[in-house]
């Protein structure tokens, strides 16, 4: 354990997350943010390190035994699109976007490399004032494409289990508990080409399409107190050969549908592939293939968890309100860690999850500097708690 740690101030904190945003790293290019961070954060922690994936993983160990805490997170974000100036991480005024007072503006400040700054200047201060246990920070690879690679990978390879993860994805500092599992379709329709000019000597796979997108609203979209309502959004559509004049024999459409927890994909596969079949047996020439892309489970922490009473008593300290206890509305990194690992996981961030991927993404100053202290609170607190981890 080292001793000569460096405590970072608040501005030390800004100016990290201000970095870091600077740095571009869209999902998959991550390399160069991953050396600036590592560097970065040497200081507040006993040994820190690029695995050979580029997971940063970081520990710091306590002065008394404790529970195992691992702070999660990620350096990966979406493209910038049509987002202005998205890698000035400049600080301006909130007002014109719904948040008054100072905001770091740009891709990735609420999304989430202000939170990874909020993580490290709250183990800086713990370390200073002292707390039980181990600390392991994990700001892993590719998270937005779904799939948890890099969150699984450093998960897998760290020496010891932890007993309860933090995650700092934006919540607006309410409390996520789980969210809906996710699964990744693409739906082919098949037909056959032909000239343009004499459309009906070929079979249009396009219009096929249009038949299967008339007809999905149609999927069952069932409901969860916590969770909120099944959705299902269409992503993407093509068709081949796509060129002028031909008739394409080939439409493919990507969607996603989303499950309940306790629901396994299996749901949502069988309403749309029962849905095709309609189609099949109504809908003259009507071919197609059904592909499962990518699954995301569902996950739900116990809304009664001792960890998560605990974390709720703090936040109500910090920000003068009761935070709700909800799930999150997109997927994350927290349900590989409770399904594949069993480790608890207490979901709260700075940070409005309506500006996420937007291109008026930005986060309140002052918001980082809370979840700094927030994050730091509940260390100590978790250190010393009388809590039985684990699942059970």
């Amino acid at each position: 354990m080292r001793t000569d740690v460096t405590i970072l101030t608040d501005r030390d904190v800004i100016e990290l997350a201000q970095s870091l945003v600077r740095i571009p790293s869209v999902s998959g290019d991550e390399r160069r943010v991953a050396e600036h961070l590592a560097a970065a954060i040497t200081p507040a922690f006993d040994t820190v390190r690029v695995d050979e994936h580029g997971n940063v993983i970081a520990e710091a160990a306590g002065g008394t035994p404790g529970p195992t805490i691992l702070l999660n997170g990620h350096r990966d974000v979406v493209d910038a699109g049509a987002m202005d100036d998205p890698w000035s991480a400049k600080l301006i005024d909130g007002a014109p976007w719904g948040s008054p007072g100072e905001v770091m503006w740009g891709r990735g400040t609420m999304d989430m490399k202000g939170a990874l700054a909020s993580l490290v200047g709250a183990v800086s201060a713990v370390r200073a004032q002292g707390f039980a246990g181990h600390i392991i920070y994990t700001a892993v690879i590719l998270e937005e494409p779904g799939g948890g690679v890099g969150t699984r990978q450093a998960t897998r390879a760290l020496g010891r289990r932890p007993d309860v993860a933090i995650s700092a994805e934006p919540t607006d500092f309410e409390i996520c508990l789980g969210h809906r599992g996710k699964v990744e379709l693409e739906l082919e329709t098949r037909g056959k080409t032909a000239h343009s000019s004499i459309p009906h000597t070929g079979i249009n796979a396009l219009l096929l399409m249009n038949a299967f997108l008339n007809a999905w609203p149609r999927l069952p979209m069932p409901e969860h107190p916590l969770a909120g309502k099944c959705t299902s959004a269409i992503t993407n559509i093509n068709v081949s050969p796509g060129r002028l004049a031909v008739i394409p024999d080939r439409c493919r459409l990507h969607f996603d549908v989303r499950f309940l927890p306790g629901e396994s994909h299996d749901r949502p596969m069988a309403d749309v592939r029962r849905l095709c079949d309609e189609l099949k047996a109504t809908v003259p020439d009507f071919e197609y293939e059904l592909r499962e892309r990518i699954v995301m489970p569902s996950f739900l922490m116990p809304p009664a968890h001792p960890a998560v009473d605990l974390l709720a008593g703090i936040v109500e300290a910090e920000t003068g309100r009761t935070p709700q206890r909800r799930c999150y509305t997109g997927g994350t990194d927290g349900t590989y860690l409770w399904n594949e690992f069993g480790i608890p996981v207490l979901g709260c961030g700075p940070g409005r999850i309506d500006l996420a991927h937007s291109p008026i993404e930005h986060v309140r100053v002052d918001d980082l500097i809370r979840a700094r202290r927030i994050y730091a609170k509940l260390i100590q607190a978790l250190g010393t708690a009388p809590i039985t981890w684990g699942q059970a």
